[in-house]
């Protein structure tokens, strides 16, 4: 497999779809999925992923990796078509780049709402070398030099967490990095 796949301007907004999102996220922790699977870690009937399913395969997003049988007949297993996506040729348009913030904005909002149920259930644990949830916003001024040096350490923290464990806590780690509009 691909480790990265080049998004055009299409499947960048098919990404704007909360459903098609968190079906990426969990083929990104799973690698691989039937329809079933995936709704019930999602938490939603099969039925209503089989569409979006594909979209994105028709998409290029995603691609049936094997088949598996069935309790009626066989069914698809799903997985992502590259390790991860990157936006960099959708977002060097303006319509690129404003679909890239409604996607942002999307995974903005699973994020929030990951922390929230964390919270909400007692799972998250805010101290220590083994917490496993914090909240943190920074305002500041960054000259070119401190954000290259952001950046670098960004690109240090993408690198360790595209390399998932087999075992332990799934967790959900969401960095927005903005300009503030004058």
């Amino acid at each position: 497999m691909p480790k990265k796949h080049v998004l055009t301007l299409e499947q960048l907004e098919s990404l704007t779809s909360p459903i098609r999102l968190a079906i990426i996220q969990r083929l990104e922790m799973d690698k691989q999925a039937t329809a079933r699977e995936l709704a019930h870690r999602m938490g939603r009937p099969a039925t209503a992923l089989y569409h979006h399913l594909k979209q994105m395969e028709n998409l290029g997003l995603i691609r049936v990796a094997a088949e598996q049988k069935g309790t009626r007949r066989p069914e698809a297993v799903y997985a992502m078509v590259a390790n991860q996506f990157s936006s960099s040729e959708a977002v060097k348009t303006p319509e690129g780049r404003e679909t890239y913030g409604r996607a942002g904005t999307r995974v903005a909002d699973a994020g929030a709402r990951a922390f929230s149920s964390a919270v909400s259930s007692g799972e998250a644990r805010f101290t220590g070398a083994e917490r496993n949830a914090m909240v943190r916003f920074f305002v500041l001024r960054a000259d070119k030099k401190k954000l290259r040096r952001l950046n670098a350490l960004l690109q240090e923290l993408e690198e360790e967490a595209t390399q998932s464990c087999e075992e332990g806590e799934e967790i959900q780690l969401t960095v927005l990095l903005s300009a503030i509009g004058k």
